[in-house]
């Protein structure tokens, strides 16, 4: 398969994360609903915020070989509900965000992801710093190679 689901929260940076990925201009655009691309299976913050949809999220991930559960360094809170990443049948990475940012506090970010059941090494990028996604356009080199095959 080789394709991935993005998830996180609004503004966690997936579209972001996707564009930079894919050597793509960085524009902000809200994703209104399940964006598939070649790659990527881009959901709507929506999808993780609003519990009657994490079906959605459920189903998606049926179709990728990977889930790369984004959390926002700013943000005070987590969406992620305890455990959550116990759903899925697939690998998932954690990649902290904005890092960059003055009010990021990824040691809390950290926590929100082990508490949704997410597993160490989190990947702390920052889309306006290319070589902090480096790491993970690997990653996406790997899975590409695996499609192949």
């Amino acid at each position: 398969m080789g394709r991935i689901l993005l998830i996180g929260g609004i503004g966690a940076g997936k579209t972001s994360l996707k564009q930079t990925l894919m050597n793509e201009q960085v524009t902000y655009q809200k994703t209104q609903m399940l964006d598939f691309c070649n790659t990527f299976i881009d959901c709507p913050g929506e999808y993780l915020e609003i519990p009657r949809f994490y079906h959605v999220l459920i189903d998606a991930s049926h179709q990728v070989s990977e889930i790369w559960a984004l959390q926002d360094a700013t943000k005070q809170r987590s969406f992620y509900p305890p455990q959550f990443s116990k759903v899925f049948r697939k690998p998932i990475i954690g990649i902290i965000t904005k890092v960059d940012l003055p009010k990021a506090n990824i040691q809390q970010a950290t926590a929100y992801l082990n508490y949704a059941g997410i597993e160490e090494p989190f990947y702390p990028i920052s889309v306006m710093n290319g070589e902090s996604v480096a790491p993970l356009r690997l990653r996406l080199e790997e899975l590409n190679e695996l499609r192949k095959c």
